[in-house]
Formats: C-alpha cells, sequence, structure tokens
C-alpha cells in the first residue's frame, strides 16, 4: 500500500498497532474533529513511514512543532495545524519539500529558516501573517510560485528581486506599511516588478492599530503588477471613488472585496472593469450602487454576501449580455426584488440569467 487515508475514528488506534510502512509514499488524515497526538505517537508516525512524500495531517492539532518530523526527509508535501508561533530552521531537513501549509492560532508566525534555501519550494500558505527571516547571501529561488501570507515587514526588495516567477502572493498585516509617510506608494513599486504575478491578496490588520491602520488610497494602476487577473482586498477601509483605480487595472478578471475593503456610495466610472468577469462583496456597508454595461461589459458572476443596507441592485446590470449569474446572500428584501427585476427582464430578452437568494424574502 502507497496511500494511507486515516479518519478520526481510527487514528490512535492506528497509531498504536505500531504500524510499518515502508512503501507508504502518501499519509492523509482527515476529520471533522481535531485530534491531539502524543510526542511519542509523532515519533511513531516518523519512525514508520520514512519514505512519505505526502503529509496531509490538517486535522491533528499539533500544541508544539513536531520535531520527529523533520526526520521525513523525502517529504514534498505536508500540512499541519498547530498552536505554534514558530516554524524552525530543523525545516531545512525538508531538503525535497516542495509546499507547506499551515493553520495556526497565532496571530503571526516566524520562519526561522531563510526559504532561499529550500531551493525546491514552490507554494508557502499559511493562515497567519508570516514574518521571513533575513534572507542570506545567494541567488534567486526561480521556483517558488506561491507565498501566502506574508506580513508587510517581509515585503523587501530583495524578496520582490529574488522571487522572480512568483504568481500568487498574500501580505496580511498592517498595509498603511507598504506605504511612506506621505501616503505614497513604495512597496507597490516593487510589486510591479512581479512580472509573473497573477493573483494578489491585500488583507488589512485592524487588530492592534484600527485607526492607523485604514489605508488612504490605493497607488496609481501602473504600480500593480502588470499581469495580474485576480486581487481581492479585505478590511482596507477604502472610500468607493477608489475602484476607479482598480478600474484601469488592464487584466483584471476578478476582484473580491471583503470585511470593509470599501466604504461608503459607489458611482462606478464610465469605462472601467473592461476584462472583470467575477465580482464578488462581502460585509459592505454599501447603500446605493449605480453601474452600467459600460463599466463591466464581461461580466459574468456578481456575488453580494451580508450586504446587510443595501437597497438595490443596479438595474444597468441587466443590460450586461455577459452575465450569468447573481448570488445574494443575506442582503435585504429590497436587493432582493430589484435582483428578481433584473431577471425577469433578461430573461424577456431572451437571455437566461440564474438567480441565487437567501433568505429568498418570498
Amino acid at each position: 500500500m502507497r496511500h494511507i487515508p486515516i479518519n478520526f475514528n481510527n487514528v490512535i488506534d492506528f497509531i498504536s498497532s505500531q504500524p510499518y510502512g515502508p512503501r507508504v509514499r502518501s499519509i492523509l488524515c482527515s476529520s471533522r474533529e481535531e485530534i491531539i497526538l502524543l510526542p511519542k505517537d509523532v515519533s511513531a508516525i516518523a519512525d514508520a513511514f520514512k519514505l512519505t512524500r505526502v503529509l496531509d495531517v490538517r486535522s491533528i492539532r499539533f500544541t508544539r512543532f513536531p520535531f520527529y518530523l523533520t526526520q521525513l526527509v523525502h517529504l514534498r508535501y505536508i500540512v499541519l495545524t498547530s498552536d505554534f508561533k514558530v516554524l524552525p530552521e530543523a525545516i531545512s531537513k525538508w531538503w525535497s519539500i516542495q509546499t507547506i501549509i499551515g493553520f495556526t492560532s497565532s496571530h503571526v508566525l516566524e520562519i526561522k529558516e531563510d526559504i532561499w534555501k529550500m531551493v525546491h519550494l514552490r507554494h508557502l500558505e499559511t493562515n497567519a501573517s508570516v514574518i521571513l527571516c533575513k534572507a542570506g547571501a545567494g541567488g534567486n529561488n526561480e521556483k517558488i510560485q506561491a507565498l501566502l501570507n506574508i506580513s508587510p515587514q517581509s515585503c523587501t526588495d530583495n524578496l520582490f528581486e529574488r522571487a522572480i516567477n512568483l504568481k500568487k502572493l498574500g501580505i496580511w498585516g498592517q498595509q498603511t506599511m507598504l506605504l511612506d509617510d506621505k501616503g505614497c506608494s513604495t512597496t507597490f513599486d516593487n510589486l510591479g516588478k512581479l512580472q509573473q504575478l497573477e493573483k494578489l491578496k491585500l488583507l488589512n490588520d485592524l487588530h492592534i492599530y484600527p485607526k492607523e491602520a485604514k489605508l488612504p488610497s490605493l497607488p496609481p494602476p501602473h504600480r500593480f503588477p502588470p499581469k495580474m487577473i485576480n486581487l481581492t482586498l479585505s478590511y482596507t477601509l477604502l472610500g468607493w471613488e477608489q475602484m476607479s483605480v482598480l478600474g484601469m487595472l488592464e487584466n483584471l478578471k476578478a476582484l473580491k472585496l471583503k470585511n470593509d475593503a470599501f466604504t461608503g456610495e459607489w458611482e462606478a466610472a464610465d469605462g472601467g472593469f473592461q476584462q472583470l468577469e467575477v465580482l464578488q462583496i462581502e460585509y459592505a456597508d454599501l447603500v446605493f450602487w449605480e453601474a452600467s454595461s459600460h463599466q463591466f461589459p464581461k461580466l459574468q458572476h456578481l456575488s453580494l454576501r451580508n450586504c446587510e443596507e443595501l437597497k438595490a441592485l443596479p438595474f444597468g446590470l441587466e443590460n450586461i449580455s455577459s452575465l450569468q449569474v447573481i448570488d445574494l446572500h443575506r442582503t435585504t428584501k429590497l436587493a432582493a426584488v430589484s435582483a428578481r427585476e433584473i431577471q425577469l427582464e433578461t430573461n424577456t430578452r431572451g437571455r437566461r440569467l440564474n438567480l441565487s437568494i437567501f433568505p429568498s424574502y418570498e
């Protein structure tokens, strides 16, 4: 057997049976409930499956870093759930590692190992703000394609100069740190150098300094990565007039605005978002929104979730011939009524518009 799936009901029994699998390459542990293992159980896994290449144990919570797992020197893919705040230098023993995914209860995760020495690393992802150690002298890692989510203080010139083939980047922390004292773009100038970047997430941190963390404005369009097609903003608290900047991004196809990414009223400027296909807005105080087919000529999917003050959808949406889906989740009855009117008018014109509303307000 080369692949072992383990569920909650038998994981403890499985480890207690002192398994031995010299040919096992993958171990997957899935459960709706978290499992806590003793150190001796962790060492049993490392001793029994030395040639493991894929280890997905997201259902097991480690209260501290499981050093025994660094004995699995053939690992290429690992998913961990933990309470720890540091990934130690010992992860350098994973000399073949390509993907590291970590879920932690900590707000910040510090990585002690120089990721540029992990020459096969392609994908680093956590649900915390990652602080990278200072990089030593050396060349680029042309294999790194995803860094999610990096702290603003780790977004240095050195990082962007080395990650020349980066395709996905998440920055989580106080986004004002990306700007200088005058509110001008500094780090964004470096972002523009990421010629291969397609997906960017800017996740603002209001946890410590909510007022200081408010992003005053967006940099001009030419300072965004030139090939970016997917952008997510969260907790940035921008005014809706700043949407005109995003509307000028020539290749943007998917835009996700979450957790008060923008506040106030939105009147979309003419001619914007020429390539946008997906627009998702979540947890916004949006009340009125004006738009026409001139702003979203290629929009296919519109999702509005937890916009609990929205009075109506723009009736200009009925003129967007590409629009296929409108999804409303916990908006308002008035918004639901306007969405049904848009659907009726669209269907009358011979185009099919799928509409999902929860609650239905019928």
